[in-house]
């Protein structure tokens, strides 16, 4: 078939290819939305529709929806300081497709959101320190349910139909308390975090409960020289 944007550039391409005579293929609907109210809050919205279901909406033979979206907002705090809130989600079967080659991964690893079958809530602060360092107070809750971005949508109708739209079980969930801090001290640049994670169904195993820390450092020295080059 002839590609659609030879024909007219400012064609609608999702209707050409959905019902049209397009090339079969997984076909996203995305949007992206900021705004900003005032002085004291921003809001950005980001969502991804691959599958929105009028049929089939209950029963053995339902199709499972396809979605995922993020939410957040952010302003200042007191005089020198920010907030921020972000809310995330994905469905059980975003960004895959019976097809392996159709789904949104390179190698098994997601291409843009690494995880499906998951929301995340993070709320955090930010304070600059002596004008070098900005430590950032985090406060995380994750559920993610006991599927992988790289498998494929059964084909089984009935495995199909059981499949649930969101957080397949058993969910395990995260909760994190941590602080992160970043900067520049001289010619090095520093990258911090140390956080206490506790989980419960760690590792999709009902009842299995894990409490640990984790921490990360990274420092970049950079190194440069200058002068006459005769």
């Amino acid at each position: 078939s002839l590609e659609g944007r030879f024909i007219n550039p400012a064609s609608l391409l999702l209707l050409a290819n959905q019902y049209g005579e397009g090339d079969p293929g997984n076909v996203m609907v995305g949007l992206d939305a900021h705004w900003r109210a005032g002085r004291a809050v921003t809001a950005e919205l980001q969502l991804a529709i691959d599958d929105l279901q009028y049929q089939r909406t209950s029963g053995p033979g339902r199709y499972p929806n396809r979605w995922a979206l993020t939410a957040a907002a952010f302003g200042p705090l007191g005089a020198r300081g920010a907030w921020r809130a972000l809310y995330t989600q994905a469905s059980t079967l975003a960004f895959r497709a019976t097809n392996p080659f159709e789904s949104f991964v390179e190698r098994g690893v997601g291409v843009g959101r690494g995880f499906a079958d998951m929301d995340q809530l993070t709320l955090t602060t930010a304070w600059p320190v002596r004008e070098r360092l900005l430590v950032t107070p985090e406060l995380t809750v994750q559920r993610q349910g006991n599927s992988r971005l790289a498998d494929p949508i059964p084909t089984d109708p009935a495995a199909l139909g059981a499949t649930p739209q969101i957080l397949s079980k058993p969910v395990e969930t995260l909760w994190r308390a941590a602080v992160n801090a970043s900067g520049r001290l001289g010619r090095v640049d520093l990258l911090a975090s140390a956080g206490l994670h506790h989980l419960t169904n760690a590792g999709h195993v009902a009842s299995a409960t894990r409490t640990r820390f984790e921490g990360r450092l990274q420092a970049t020295i950079a190194l440069g020289a200058t002068g006459r080059l005769d």
